[in-house]
């Protein structure tokens, strides 16, 4: 446990970012910033030059930076078509970022989000005739974006609905992958041992691919809830991976018995899933929309929920417990020491 002390919890909501630092056993949680900016469905980005840089991708104001640490923030939408983001990451080598919207599209700088490029050879796919989303008015977003740490020019997508998309070529061009993954795509991921190795999460479960992106076969053993949460895979132990999912889609989170949720392990990167149990719930109304590991503990795993609660594992998922209420509901989580 050695570095939970000064750990810090940047936590996305539906209603701005809030704070979340250890308080004894528990952690004390404030509002932070961007209230009224909407959603931040993504994990803010701590830039990899300068801790004291910030990104967060907005749903109503797009991109905000601050160059304080969080203590105050500026809109950088210089070139972003669409004010509806939905992901932001940054390649480690490059330094570039890359921003994925609603509508479906792709933006990335090189100068810290000062100006952005649009990737828009994306929108003229082919298959964006097919993209949709079930709640009116049925437009796809880019839900999440990887990068391949060898690589900065492959660019992986998950579209929410419109399987994985990917570029190799930086995001000049782009191709829609659809071999054996899942049309509800909500994560994708590149292995940092092996970037071959690509795991997309799903409504309807996992799908591994092993041939970089080209096709994927369905890796949900063992999960008996299957709409699912992002994937966390920790650099120093890549074979294991958490997830945590939903029994149910989102319009049945509001039945008597909620989303039935549940939180997964997998010791053989997404082969098989077991489900964790320890200090957990029997039952579980709320639904699981954010999902973090520590960059400096392997053995760490945040869980954020609708009903605005956190849950930390610090032994690897064998034993959870519940660290922050009272949130709004809670859609990101990034973990950061001081």
């Amino acid at each position: 446990m050695l570095h939970s002390t000064d750990r810090i919890l940047y936590v996305g909501t539906e209603d701005g970012l809030y704070l979340a630092e250890p308080d004894g056993k528990e952690y004390k949680s404030r509002p932070f910033a961007l209230q009224g900016k909407g959603v931040l469905r993504s994990p803010v980005q701590i830039d990899r030059d300068n801790p004291r840089r910030i990104y967060a991708a907005t749903s109503r104001c797009g991109m905000q930076r601050s160059e304080d640490g969080g203590e105050s923030w500026h809109e950088i939408n210089n070139g972003i078509l669409y004010k509806e983001t939905w992901c932001v990451v940054q390649h480690a080598q490059s330094g570039e970022l890359f921003v994925g919207t609603g509508p479906s599209s792709v933006f990335k700088s090189a100068d810290c989000g000062d100006s952005w490029t649009d990737c828009e050879k994306l929108r003229d796919l082919p298959e964006t005739i097919d993209w949709t989303f079930p709640r009116p008015p049925h437009v796809s977003h880019v839900k999440g974006l990887a990068l391949c740490p060898d690589d900065p020019s492959v660019i992986l997508g998950a579209i929410e609905e419109g399987w994985i998309v990917r570029s190799q070529d930086g995001g000049k061009s782009w191709q829609n992958i659809k071999a054996g993954v899942e049309f509800d795509a909500h994560s994708v991921a590149v292995m940092p041992d092996n970037p071959a190795v690509v795991i997309a999460t799903s409504g309807q479960g996992v799908y591994k691919s092993t041939n970089g992106g080209d096709s994927f076969i369905e890796s949900s053993n063992g999960l008996d809830c299957r709409y699912m949460a992002q994937l966390v895979c920790h650099p120093a132990r890549p074979k294991v991976l958490f997830s945590a999912a939903a029994a149910v889609p989102p319009p049945f989170w509001r039945r008597p018995e909620g989303a039935a949720a549940a939180f997964f392990r997998s010791d053989d990167q997404g082969e098989s899933w077991r489900r964790l149990s320890g200090g957990l719930p029997e039952h579980f109304k709320a639904a699981p929309r954010a999902t973090a590991g520590d960059p400096e503990e392997a053995d760490a795993f945040f869980v954020g929920m609708t009903d605005g609660t956190i849950w930390l594992s610090e032994n690897g998922g064998e034993s959870f417990r519940p660290i922050v209420g009272g949130l709004p509901s809670v859609f990101s989580i990034r973990v950061a020491h001081h």
